[in-house]
């Protein structure tokens, strides 16, 4: 397996063990809301966010770097063929 794969896992533990170890309530405001929560909550739910904006993220610039490619191999096949045609007229002059 990748070993970007393993440094998740082992960060995601470590991310268990403190919001477990640290499981008091706390509050916070995110906008017009305010809540009181479980610190342990809190935590995971942000940790798995971020990692579901890093996988968008990620595919979103794996997807325009495929099309990137694609477009830049499309406009290659007519250079290609243009110093072709240009080779056979210098081959028949």
């Amino acid at each position: 397996m990748k070993k970007s794969f393993w440094i998740l896992m082992i960060l995601a533990v470590f991310i268990v063990v403190f919001s477990v170890q640290n499981a008091d309530m706390v509050s916070f405001q995110l906008l017009a809301w305010q809540m009181e929560l479980s610190l342990a909550i809190l935590l995971i739910t942000v940790f798995i966010l971020g990692a579901l904006v890093g996988a968008a993220y990620y595919a979103i610039a794996m997807r325009q770097k495929r099309k990137n490619k694609e477009a830049n191999v499309a406009q290659d096949i007519p250079f290609e063929k243009e110093e072709k045609v240009e080779e056979e007229i210098k081959d028949e002059a």
